[in-house]
């Protein structure tokens, strides 16, 4: 019994260290609006400066779209046809998938079914809630938390329902806000919507661990920000991907 025991453990062992070391992406495309092009810019070049320099990325990211919008763009489609992307991050609008849960997981399972028929994974970008809550839906999302809470539920309800992959920066944001607020409310743009350079390399280390299923700690690259706030984003990002 005792060695049937070690042998299934090694097996076991053997079957996850391979897992582990699958070869990372070679060609990623985004599929978003603004936050994606908000951070396209820093999750580019820190990719470059990554050891996977050679990965290529492609961003399709016009303003205010929805994912419902891209499903209808023929070209956007085809591209995902024809482009031999190893993945696929799709974006919601940032309102959307907590405003309309059901339409954004329709419009999601429609994308799944084209994506996983080109040989492409999805992966979620889950977003962030607005700094100070929704103003437009106020008596829905009256404050951040609130407004995060949606959006994460919506994002891994659908990752879910895709049987798909999920980038946490939603999530990671929360635990900065939480444990430094000053620099929680620095990861925006005086909107108190969209990505500022440090929401930015906040997202640029999400998307690193779960892309290449590498620890963001070990970078050197730091997004211009000071030691002690990269540090904290990269380790948020790291516990939050494997928590």
């Amino acid at each position: 019994m005792h060695s049937r025991s070690y042998l299934f453990l090694t097996l076991v062992s053997l079957f996850f260290g391979s897992a582990s070391s699958a070869e990372p992406p070679e060609k990623i495309l985004f599929i978003g609006n603004s936050y994606t092009g908000g951070i396209r810019e820093m999750v580019t070049e820190l990719i470059k400066q990554s050891p996977h320099s050679q990965t290529q990325t492609s961003f399709i990211n016009p303003g205010g779209k929805t994912l419902e919008f891209h499903l209808k763009n023929k070209g956007t489609v085809d591209k995902i046809k024809n482009g031999n992307f190893d993945y696929i991050v799709l974006q919601d609008q940032s309102q959307f998938p907590a405003l309309f849960p059901e339409r954004f997981q329709k419009t999601a399972v429609a994308f799944d079914k084209i994506i996983d028929q080109s040989g492409s994974k999805i992966v979620f970008y889950e977003t962030w809630g607005r700094r100070d809550g929704d103003s437009k839906n106020k008596k829905l999302f009256p404050t951040y938390d609130s407004m995060q809470k949606a959006l994460s539920k919506s994002y891994r309800s659908t990752a879910k329902q895709c049987a798909a992959d999920i980038a946490p920066v939603g999530s990671t944001w929360k635990i900065v806000r939480e444990k430094n607020p000053k620099l929680g409310k620095e990861l925006y743009r005086s909107d108190g919507s969209h990505p500022s350079p440090k929401g930015a390399y906040l997202a640029a280390c999400v998307f690193y661990t779960t892309l290449f299923d590498e620890d963001p700690r070990k970078l050197e690259f730091n997004g211009n920000l000071i030691a002690a706030e990269a540090e904290l984003i990269k380790e948020a990002a790291y516990s939050t991907r494997k928590n």
